[in-house]
């Protein structure tokens, strides 16, 4: 909060489902890591990860290509939506994280809020690994906890990423962007 009392945010925040799940991480732990997530070399990024950076990547290109020709780029549009089906297939019949966790929260590019059965202190240090729908996009951070309010007989927690890759938080960013863009348009219709 600001000295006159208005809450100031550097992202914007939306509401959304995701998958997530959290473990609670001692300072020690953290301070192992020196506060980054390893990821072992010989265990493949996530389907979805790998899809949205390449689609990042060929989205410039598919520009020019649409303004040259506008029937091929249709042609690249509609294979990149089969791509995107069996992907999404594939990843929802494997993703244990996704069908067992999923539940409503509000997302921003610094931070999350989530309900938990159990009352988390302040300052606490968790690990958060979730799925953003529709892309199934994993992202995987460490966070501090800024707030835990008992709400209705469990806790609605709010933490702060600590330890967000640039790549997460442009993927999350664009996630947000796209949520919002998605929720006006259903809203005018």
């Amino acid at each position: 909060m600001s000295d006159d009392g208005r809450e100031r945010r550097g992202f914007f925040r939306i509401d959304d489902q995701v998958g997530l799940n959290y473990r609670i991480v001692s300072a020690d732990e953290l301070a192992i890591n020196e506060g980054v997530l390893h990821i072992d070399a010989n265990e493949p990024l996530p389907l979805a990860n790998e899809l949205e950076k390449m689609r990042e990547v060929s989205r410039i290109h598919f520009r020019q290509v649409e303004k040259e020709s506008p029937e091929t780029a249709r042609y690249f549009a509609f294979i990149e939506k089969k791509i995107d089906l069996l992907a999404h297939h594939i990843m929802l019949s494997t993703d244990n994280l996704f069908i067992n966790n999923t539940q409503s929260v509000s997302i921003s590019g610094s931070g999350l809020a989530f309900t938990a059965e159990e009352a988390l202190s302040m300052d606490e240090l968790l690990e958060l690994k979730f799925t953003l729908q529709p892309s199934l996009t994993n992202i995987r951070t460490f966070a501090k906890v800024v707030s835990c309010q008992a709400q209705e007989g469990q806790f609605k927690i709010a933490v702060e990423y600590t330890q967000l890759s640039d790549d997460d938080r442009d993927i999350l960013i664009r996630h947000v962007v796209k949520k919002q863009m998605s929720d006006i348009r259903d809203n005018k219709s």
